[in-house]
């Protein structure tokens, strides 16, 4: 699969981006007008983007709640295609969005072309803290304490059950 951006470029979305969005099957519909609104970077740095469509084109999962602490009990539950399980909260309205978040990477062989990681409805948001691909402290920090007062919305049908642990916990598993 791929899609042609504002800027003449193409995103691609690999079998690895498509089963990861399989979380996110609401974003699947309009991912084509989405990236026909992106207007890819000129300098080959990671796209992190939120696309304003311009209308309510659904739900965002992700919730603010009350802070938790590093040890303290929360419910988490693994998602489709996950490593670890991700902050969850139950009984919580999800809230209308006129945003889709986009995550890519720059081709190494053609310019012009990026990669999909992931895409979903809603504001972009931090890496959750159990991400191989945080490198610094400060980032870690920065994910951490965001996902210590944000959580998902349990959705079953791209969730497993709902287990109660702790962030410490998560991420000495």
């Amino acid at each position: 699969m791929e899609y042609k951006t504002k800027n003449g470029g193409t995103i691609v979305v690999p079998r690895k981006a498509q089963s990861h969005l399989l979380a996110h099957p609401d974003v699947l519909v309009i991912l084509s007008e989405v990236i026909g609104k992106i207007i890819l970077p000129r300098d080959g740095l990671f796209l992190a983007t939120e696309v304003e469509m311009g209308r309510i084109i659904g739900q965002s999962g992700c919730v603010k709640t009350p802070e938790i602490g590093f040890n303290e009990k929360a419910h988490f539950a693994l998602r489709l295609e996950r490593d670890k399980p991700s902050r969850v909260v139950l009984d919580v309205e999800c809230l209308d969005t006129t945003k889709v978040a986009i995550l890519a990477f720059p081709s190494r062989d053609d310019i012009g072309i990026y990669i999909l990681v992931t895409s979903f409805v809603g504001p972009l948001a931090p890496k959750e803290p159990w991400d191989k691909s945080i490198q610094l402290e400060t980032e870690f920090q920065t994910c951490l304490e965001f996902w210590s007062s944000n959580a998902l919305v349990y959705d079953p049908e791209v969730m497993g059950l709902i287990l109660e642990s702790s962030w410490e916990e998560v991420l000495n598993s």
